[in-house]
């Protein structure tokens, strides 16, 4: 609703009001920080002057210490004042252009004057009068913006819960400076301003949502009362955003007890991490822990020697495969299998029998020589009490390594020692002599106990082999924990043996293997993290959700999906995220009653027409709405042979790129076919970019990659580069399908050849 012209150069001249104050700050800001900063220099420079060392006598050393101690006291002060002064200053140039966004008039039951809270980034008090001029978008009577219309209307503070009426709200688009519009709205965001963000070409970067966070986005960034918040999310629904303002929210509301390093992300890859790495910082806030979930596994598994294979190499081997191969078929029972609580009781029963008997010990040993051997470590752990946890008897065996190795490299020496002092090649003093040979002990022992210290003398690699290479211990280990063995068991234990002897660990078996090595080292929880937010959660099994609860077992976990683009063979079984399931896996294998689910279907990313396309697709799938945002109908376009599909694909990409898409991403089916087609289209488009699962970085401009790398992704335009009933027809591939569509923020191409997939219902 537009308002009266005198209100509008009210609220123009506020802005420059304001705008002029912080500007003011910031220069007080900026003299503080250099002056603080040479303060911080100066007395480290004059650390040592300012010290008098003594060490005469006793009294004097500790007069020493005391004067280092209040020096480094005074220096670390002076520091956190610097950094203090810094981050505001940082705060307040983020935002001196853009002071604020809304504004809601609120009036406290029981009060007569009405409050005006203008909502920014960031608080911003005038120094003179104390008055708030800007409330922070996570303070507790900013919720009233995002969660109510003018009328009746209550906000929850720490103390309290306060009740009145919301009278005014009002949004302001505000660039350079300078107020471009203004306008009175009954609804948490006005169309107007979501229609002029939504219209806009995608960015390289995720941007913050904080001037359109809607009511349901609003209820999950403010949800700190359940232990597991999953949110089922529509494509384009904004569930990676909310959750990134989520954290943003956090850190405000406990920032005296919270900081980014109690939390971590888990992405789908890092691409997708470099893309939403600007959202924090923009918001004020500094990046938390972020990584892959095959990037943990990697860290995990170094040690091994062995390769990893990744969750995308996997997929490449699901979607080329065909079910009249036995072990294709085979393995597929296996992904099923390797995922599912049933092994996981497997693998702890398998724990709970490794404390008795069976684990697996490597000798230490100095070229050929076995200073101390398998057998010893085996003994001396099982003659502990087993009624002392793992944990507790690898701690004590590790000591009493240390201390075997301590005495070893003694003896080694002196041994050392004897030669050089027989040898005439050796010259020196004794003093040299003594110097030299306790520096060849060290060097040939230290590395001994360095694996000491990190476990590697346990065989956990061994250990894992074990439960397929031996006939019956599996089969013994599942009975006794009430599981059933695959139809396939014999070739999913040979092929399963057969990864592991040629050096590579298949994407399903490094989960179980990163949990039974946890147990066996006894070093399975993480206990700083208090934050987990899980991005892309369709993707992950019933296994990964119990293994990462016992990996941090005093987090909240937040947990973003979307049913519909369940891609993953190895996420499809029991899934955490069923449809029909009410997401009761998750509380189950998490051990929480305390699990809240939200659901989004509201698509903000793709126009009407993109969304009712995409909805055809999955027509028994999750919900999905699309905002009333209209553009053209997706095209399609078929072509006789494999030459003019590559025309049609390079004449949509060229369409859309003079049309002012500023990022257009052709999208293929598999890593295979992305390569055949890139090589194909280079020279019709010059400067095209080839992403693959190894690509750092995100840049608009002209892409082309297989669809399933593109997921939390969007882009102006996506083109698919082969929609055929020859590539998209069968069930496992309908939901790439789904997600290489909704991809699209504006512009949709559909190219095929031959026969369209019938995943498209022709009218």
């Amino acid at each position: 609703m537009p308002i009266e012209k005198e209100e509008r150069e009210h609220e123009a001249d506020r802005v420059s009001s304001v705008r002029a104050s912080i500007k003011q700050r910031i220069g007080e800001l900026s003299q503080i920080v250099d002056d603080r900063r040479s303060e911080v220099t100066a007395i480290g420079r004059s650390f040592w002057d300012d010290i008098s060392v003594n060490a005469d006598n006793a009294d004097d050393i500790i007069e020493t210490a005391a004067s280092m101690a209040q020096q480094e006291h005074v220096l670390l002060g002076q520091e956190r004042s610097f950094r203090v002064a810094q981050d505001a200053l940082r705060k307040l140039q983020r935002v001196v252009d853009t002071p604020y966004f809304s504004r809601i008039d609120f009036r406290e039951r029981g009060e007569n004057d009405r409050e005006k809270i203008y909502i920014g980034l960031t608080s911003f008090i005038d120094s003179k009068s104390d008055e708030i001029l800007i409330y922070d978008w996570r303070a507790p009577i900013a919720s009233l913006f995002y969660d109510y219309p003018p009328g009746p209307a209550t906000y929850v503070t720490p103390e309290m819960d306060v009740s009145g009426e919301l009278l005014l709200k009002r949004q302001y688009i505000i660039k350079a400076g300078a107020l471009q519009d203004v306008f009175d709205t009954g609804i948490s965001i006005g169309d107007e301003m979501l229609q002029q963000m939504l219209s806009r070409s995608a960015d390289e970067k995720m941007q913050s949502i904080v001037t359109t966070i809607q009511r349901e986005q609003n209820q999950i960034i403010r949800d700190d009362r359940h232990k597991v918040l999953v949110v089922q999310g529509a494509a384009g629904s904004g569930k990676t955003s909310v959750a990134l303002q989520r954290i943003a929210y956090l850190l405000y509301k406990y920032r005296t007890t919270l900081s980014a390093d109690n939390m971590i992300l888990f992405s789908p890859n890092s691409l997708f991490s470099d893309y939403v790495s600007h959202v924090l910082p923009e918001l004020g806030e500094t990046n938390m822990q972020q990584t892959t979930f095959q990037d943990y596994l990697i860290h995990k598994l170094s040690g091994t020697g062995l390769t990893v294979e990744d969750p995308y190499d996997q997929l490449e081997f699901v979607l080329t495969g065909t079910e009249d191969d036995l072990v294709y078929a085979a393995r597929l029972q296996g992904i099923h299998y390797k995922a599912s609580a049933a092994f996981l009781q497997v693998i702890e029963a398998y724990g709970e029998k490794l404390k008795t008997d069976g684990l697996r010990f490597r000798d230490f040993t100095v070229g050929k020589k076995v200073l101390i051997t398998a057998d010893e470590l085996s003994e001396r752990f099982y003659g502990r009490s087993s009624t002392q946890s793992i944990g507790d008897r690898m701690e004590h065996l590790t000591e009493w390594i240390l201390s075997r190795l301590d005495d070893i490299q003694s003896d080694v020496q002196q041994r050392f020692y004897r030669k050089m002092v027989r040898e005439p090649k050796y010259i020196g003093t004794e003093q040299e002599m003594k110097r030299m040979s306790k520096g060849k002990a060290y060097k040939a022992i230290e590395p001994l106990k360095e694996q000491a210290r990190s476990l590697a003398y346990l065989d956990a690699l061994g250990m894992y082999s074990e439960l397929f290479a031996q006939t019956t211990l599996h089969q013994e280990l599942a009975d006794s924990s009430g599981q059933t063995l695959p139809d396939a068991w014999d070739t999913i234990r040979t092929f399963t043996v057969e990864a592991l002897e040629q050096g590579k660990i298949l994407y399903e078996d490094a989960t179980p293997l990163v949990y039974l090595k946890g147990l066996v080292e006894g070093q399975l929880r993480v206990g700083t993290i208090r934050y987990v937010v899980v991005d892309e959660a369709q993707d992950y099994s019933p296994f990964h959700y119990a293994y990462l609860k016992k990996l941090f077992p005093r987090a909240r976990f937040t947990l973003l999906g979307d049913w519909n683009q369940g891609i993953f063979t190895h996420a499809n079984v029991g899934s955490s995220l069923e449809k029909n399931g009410e997401y009761a896996s998750i509380s189950e294998l998490m051990k929480e009653d305390e699990t809240e689910t939200i659901r989004l279907v509201k698509s903000y990313r793709s126009t009407t027409e993109i969304v009712e396309f995409a909805s055809q697709v999955l027509p028994d799938g999750e919900p999905i709405e699309p905002f009333s945002r209209s553009g053209e109908p997706p095209r399609l376009a078929r072509a006789a042979d494999e030459a003019e599909l590559i025309r049609l694909v390079a004449a949509a990409v060229r369409k859309r790129r003079d049309g002012g898409a500023s990022s257009v991403a052709i999208l293929c089916k598999t890593e295979r076919e992305t390569k055949r087609a890139h090589a194909q289209l280079q020279a019709l488009l010059p400067g095209l970019q080839r992403i693959t699962k190894n690509t750092q970085h995100y840049e608009a401009g002209v892409m082309i990659m297989p669809a399933y790398l593109a997921k939390g992704l969007e882009f102006d335009a996506v083109v698919l580069y082969d929609a055929s009933s020859a590539v998209y027809a069968e069930a496992k591939e309908r939901k790439l399908f789904y997600t290489a569509c909704t991809r699209a923020q504006h512009h949709l191409d559909v190219c095929y050849l031959g026969a369209l997939t019938p995943f498209i219902p022709m009218k």
